[in-house]
């Protein structure tokens, strides 16, 4: 009995699309992942069963059809040339040279994959995509909504999903309050509520049509879970996202967004990023009593205006925003949480210069202008959902789950 790649391949798929939301992983600690003693997740080289299986699918790929991945190559090989430079450079000058070999390395996976999505996106259909990626949303969201109930973690075997164990009593926990009782936001296998709100939220917004175009009462009860697991995790990010998605799925129905003028939407965002990097401080020294939330991403903001201006030309080195935030002193106390700047522009600056943030803005603007030309509103409103929550979080290139899923979402778009 022979394999069927081709069969093999679409099975591979769509376990890949099911298991996303997981974080099932192998941490290694070298002493260069550590800051003062603690152990930064950010920093651990670490192998998720997710990319064990990409690994797995792009190998089947290369021997099912190898020749349009070939294609690809020669046609942007100075393109490819020029990024390997950047990259070559950018790590030379890191701060932290492991930590950027290790972050770099998982760009370029994911990149592979968005080149992989891209090249099959027209087989996607008939491997009934919009079902797995359905049945998987509504699966992780069912877990975080049991998390809310029950006050804490499920256990058993969803720790080989990636749950981790935690409460309402556990020290740092993402709470809610409700009639004076705390309650625990949903997390599912996600390492934090809101990464959970914008993974299911961008997912929900994928699978609108599929969900309302035979209006199934199945399909409009998973709608409902799915809806729910985003409500208890209370993002606020993901509220204000979903909102603007609206604002601009109205200003293209109504014809005053076309792709002459798609550039003020990855221009408005950079320019707010900006502003915050400069005036952070400025805002912080109101006596305004902003919360803990607000405070930590003005504080951290203004970290990485300091940071570029720095190493504005090629940024400190991917991935070593945690190390230099240490070394800002006088900005408060927020730079000391160990974590990223919640802002994806201000990072790709921070880290990697004028020419990473110019990438990204190319990467946006292609995203809109492809979807804009070609008439695809689901995945303009989806675009637009992570261009706004990059304004308030880190975690679409930061966290495993997020950045798979935008990788897709890049390699549907262009």
């Amino acid at each position: 009995m022979t394999l069927d790649f081709k069969k093999f391949e679409r099975i591979l798929f769509n376990l890949l699309i099911f298991l996303l939301p997981t974080q099932l992983a192998l941490h290694i600690w070298p002493s260069w992942s550590l800051v003062f003693g603690i152990r930064v997740d950010y920093l651990s080289p670490t192998i998720y069963f997710t990319d064990v299986l990409f690994f797995v699918l792009f190998i089947v790929y290369l021997i099912n059809d190898r020749s349009d991945f070939y294609k690809i190559l020669r046609k942007y090989r100075y393109i490819i040339l020029l990024f390997v430079t950047f990259i070559f450079i950018n790590t030379i000058f890191s701060t932290s040279t492991f930590p950027t070999i290790y972050r770099w390395i998982k760009i370029i996976e994911v990149s592979f994959f968005g080149v992989y999505v891209f090249l099959r996106k027209n087989l996607l259909k008939a491997w009934k995509i919009n079902r797995t990626l359905f049945t998987s949303l509504v699966a992780f969201s069912l877990i975080g909504i049991f998390q809310v109930i029950l006050g804490h973690t499920i256990g058993g075997v969803l720790y080989f999903l990636g749950e981790r164990s935690f409460g309402t009593s556990t020290p740092g926990i993402a709470l809610f309050t409700l009639f004076g009782q705390n309650f625990l936001r949903a997390y599912s296998t996600f390492s934090h509520p809101n990464s959970l709100a914008g993974y299911m939220s961008v997912g929900l917004l994928l699978l609108i049509p599929y969900i309302f175009k035979k209006r199934k009462n199945i399909r409009l009860f998973g709608f409902l879970i799915i809806s729910t697991g985003i409500v208890l995790a209370f993002s606020l990010a993901s509220l204000v996202a979903l909102i603007g998605c609206l604002i601009i799925y109205l200003l293209y129905k109504n014809k005053f967004l076309l792709s002459k003028n798609v550039l003020f939407l990855p221009i408005t965002a950079f320019a707010l990023s900006l502003f915050l990097s400069v005036f952070s401080n400025k805002l912080l020294s109101y006596k305004v009593n902003f919360s803990q939330s607000v405070s930590q991403r003005l504080g951290l903001s203004s970290v990485s205006g300091k940071m570029i201006s720095q190493k504005f030309l090629i940024g400190e080195g991917l991935n070593t925003f945690t190390i230099m935030e240490t070394k800002f002193i006088g900005t408060g106390s927020f730079e000391w949480i160990l974590q990223p700047v919640h802002n994806i522009y201000l990072l790709a600056f921070s880290e990697t210069g004028i020419f990473g943030l110019v990438f990204l803005f190319i990467l946006f603007y292609l995203c809109f202008n492809n979807v804009l030309l070609k008439n695809r509103p689901i995945l303009l409103m989806v675009i637009s959902f992570i261009l706004i929550t990059g304004l308030f979080d880190h975690y679409w290139l930061t966290l495993q789950q997020n950045i798979l899923l935008f990788s897709f979402i890049v390699g549907s778009c262009i």
